[in-house]
């Protein structure tokens, strides 16, 4: 983890409803990324207290909760997925990650390239050949590799803490 300041980077936002009426940035807009600028803590919540849990909802718990403890027990001062958001080194890394997310039906609303003053820490993106039944401690041993930032795909996403602000709008996909 390191703490940066005025550092430029990229953040792709989901097309999703909640981020077409909350995170859609104009330049020169400044945002606390955190809880309320985050994704994963979004779909988590919703998870969590949706009554009649769908599998791929059980499984974001689920996979939430482990990486949540594997960050715990690697270090308390890492920045939570649940309360930063991810941002990009470059542009290629943002498209590669759009690429993933088609397979899922899922589109990015927008690109931005932003300017970051806060806390970041380098992830390891997992790998797009990733099957549905790996087991338990494949997972945590993934996991860690995540938090380590120790990648074989060579896609890395940063969680990022702090204040952010709108430089550019590289893509409104």
């Amino acid at each position: 983890m390191e703490i940066v300041e005025r550092r430029k980077m990229f953040y792709i936002v989901q097309d999703t409803p909640h981020n077409r009426k909350y995170h859609n940035y104009n330049e020169g807009d400044v945002f606390e990324a955190g809880k309320k600028h985050n994704s994963k803590r979004f779909a988590y919540r919703k998870a969590f207290f949706s009554l009649h849990k769908t599998a791929r909802q059980k499984k974001i718990l689920q996979m939430e909760k482990l990486h949540e403890k594997i960050r715990k027990s690697i270090n308390k001062d890492l920045p939570s997925r649940q309360s930063s958001i991810v941002v990009f080194e470059n542009l290629n890394e943002c498209l590669a990650l759009s690429k993933k997310w088609a397979r899922f039906n899922i589109r990015p609303l927008k690109i931005y390239e932003v300017e970051l003053s806060g806390k970041i820490h380098k992830c390891s993106c997992t790998p797009d050949e990733e099957k549905e039944n790996v087991s338990r401690a494949k997972h945590v041993d993934g996991i860690k590799l995540y938090w380590k930032g120790d990648a074989d795909t060579g896609l890395y996403e940063w969680l990022f803490e702090g204040k952010a602000k709108v430089i550019k709008i590289v893509s409104p996909v």
